[in-house]
């Protein structure tokens, strides 16, 4: 076997997302939540961030994606104007601030 054909780069556990991909609007960022749950549904009613509170006025989207065995629920929601995309993650109980969409 030639040892000049190994591409590290071939294989799926060795991915390295490249700078180009960086996206500076995901903010990722952990937030903390009033939200109730209701029929296996969770209704977020309001998030604090950087100290300031954001009453959400409506959820304009939700869906769920699985990662791994986590099974993340995001929110699209509307907070005076703004609209952002938050996230539940069902694993770790954490909610996170995703991005600022508008």
């Amino acid at each position: 076997m030639n040892q000049n054909s190994f591409s590290p780069k071939a294989r799926w556990d060795r991915f390295e997302p490249d700078k180009a991909g960086f996206n500076p609007d995901c903010l990722d960022e952990r937030i903390d939540v009033l939200a109730f749950f209701k029929h296996a549904k969770i209704y977020p009613k309001s998030f604090t961030w950087h100290d300031k509170e954001y009453r959400i006025e409506s959820i304009t989207y939700n869906w769920q994606e699985r990662i791994g065995q986590a099974l993340v629920n995001y929110f699209s929601v509307l907070c005076a104007g703004q609209i952002y995309q938050i996230s539940f993650n069902n694993s770790t109980f954490r909610w996170q601030i995703d991005k600022l969409i508008s």
